[in-house]
């Protein structure tokens, strides 16, 4: 039982952590199954954890490296509040996040199926967004993906 919660937690971190970044970043519908690996691993094919990624609201997930822990946290939905150095995000069960912005968060914009390059400055109170950070009580952003209606 510990085994498979295990796998079924390393692959829910690899999902949502290096997966959501780049399903939301290249717009992918995940029609094409994972990599052999990964689908061997969770049994389950790549479109089936685009569905999971396209209904995730929040998530936490603590990882394990040579340091130490770290907490990742994830958050989609809709922006309270912006400035150029943090930015609030609340989901759609009201659970409300607020993470530091600097120089290292990468933003971009999503718009017609295509992610490019933005700035914080871009992203505008009442935008949908998904933000993906590290840190366990307040997080730094390391991912914004603004996702703007086309």
């Amino acid at each position: 039982m510990y085994r498979r919660v295990l796998v079924g937690g390393l692959t829910a971190a690899s999902i949502l952590g290096a997966g959501g970044t780049a399903l939301a970043l290249t717009g992918s519908d995940g029609s094409s199954a994972g990599s052999g690996a990964q689908a061997g691993q969770s049994g389950h094919s790549g479109h089936g954890k685009a569905r999971l990624l396209k209904r995730l609201q929040h998530a936490e997930i603590v990882t394990k490296n040579a340091k130490g822990f770290v907490t990742h946290e994830l958050i989609k939905g809709t922006v309270t509040d912006v400035s150029s150095t943090s930015i609030t995000v609340q989901a759609a069960d009201k659970t409300s996040e607020t993470f530091t912005v600097n120089g290292d968060t990468k933003v971009r914009v999503r718009s017609g199926g295509k992610g490019t390059p933005s700035s914080i400055d871009k992203v505008a109170k009442g935008d949908q967004v998904f933000v993906g950070g590290v840190g366990a009580s307040t997080p730094t952003a390391k991912h914004v993906i603004d996702i703007k209606k086309s």
